[in-house]
């Protein structure tokens, strides 16, 4: 090879190296291009998809509303079938659209014997629906309709709540997030008239004591780190009585208990009394060893 050829060969070579990088940068530029272009296109499916997702569960939702309106329906139409009963119970079970449903339908003096009601419980997997009935002249009247997760649901009872005579209804349930305490009650008290209820009133670890008028329970977090509460019914309304928490400074608690009239930050807090150890009329109560984290 001459000296000519070898010096055209070297500079084209040199001139390669030199351009290599650019040529990389071009490449994979086009290349970065085209895979955003892709994340770009798979990020838009995937919203479409998220979307379609979201619309097919509210229309099953929407369709599985439908067949339980319907079971209701159902259920509605034996109950006023059997309106002259002074008593009707039955049971049975029913599939719309493939959704197991168990059905209670409950004519009794249930409440008062004055007036009759009609309670219709609806169980199916995941929800547990109740809905009470007045007794009207010629059908029933709907009064109370409450669901509650199948997997919370402990019980509903008939009892007195709040000490003015008449049975009120109840649902207990407990909380499935979060690790403290958390047993719940939702109270429907029964009018005066015998006939309807009141709005839902929720408790958290409530023990009612209706000679008394009284709730007191346990708040919602740790254990020796949560109050306890005491409220009052007035008529339809409940009233804050009292707080019941432990001292605490730098150094954890000092022994000492407060009595307040609300909890610690909130705007109507006033301190009543600090007490050597928790009033005696608490230490009965639901939940009292998870209060004192003992």
């Amino acid at each position: 090879m001459n000296k000519k050829l070898l010096k055209t060969v070297l500079t084209i070579w040199f001139v390669a190296i030199l351009m290599m990088p650019l040529f990389l940068t071009f490449t994979n530029g086009n290349k970065n291009k085209e895979i955003d272009k892709y994340d770009s296109i798979q990020v838009n499916f995937d919203k479409k998809e998220a979307a379609n997702f979201q619309k097919r569960r509210e229309r099953q939702e929407y369709a599985d509303s439908l067949a339980l309106d319907e079971v209701l329906k159902d259920a509605l139409k034996i109950a006023n079938q059997n309106i002259d009963k002074d008593k009707f119970i039955t049971n049975y079970q029913v599939t719309p659209d493939s959704i197991p449903v168990s059905v209670e339908i409950n004519i009794d003096y249930h409440f008062t014997a004055k007036n009759q009601h009609l309670i219709i419980r609806r169980i199916e997997p995941s929800v547990v629906y109740i809905d009470i009935y007045s007794k009207g002249d010629e059908q029933f009247e709907k009064v109370v309709s409450h669901e509650e997760l199948s997997l919370a649901y402990v019980n509903d009872t008939i009892q007195d709540i709040n000490g003015d005579g008449l049975k009120d209804f109840v649902v207990n349930w407990y909380g499935q997030n979060g690790s403290c305490l958390k047993a719940f009650s939702n109270v429907f008290l029964l009018r005066q008239n015998q006939k309807a209820f009141s709005k839902n009133f929720e408790f958290i670890n409530p023990t009612f004591s209706p000679k008394e008028k009284i709730i007191r329970g346990v708040c919602y977090g740790h254990p020796g780190e949560t109050e306890m509460y005491k409220k009052r019914w007035n008529g339809e309304n409940v009233e804050v009585v009292e707080y019941v928490f432990y001292e605490r400074n730098t150094k954890g608690k000092t022994g000492k208990v407060i009595v307040s009239t609300a909890r610690l930050n909130e705007d109507n807090f006033k301190i009543l009394k600090v007490l050597n150890s928790a009033p005696n009329e608490y230490k009965k109560i639901y939940g009292y060893n998870w209060f004192t984290g003992l």
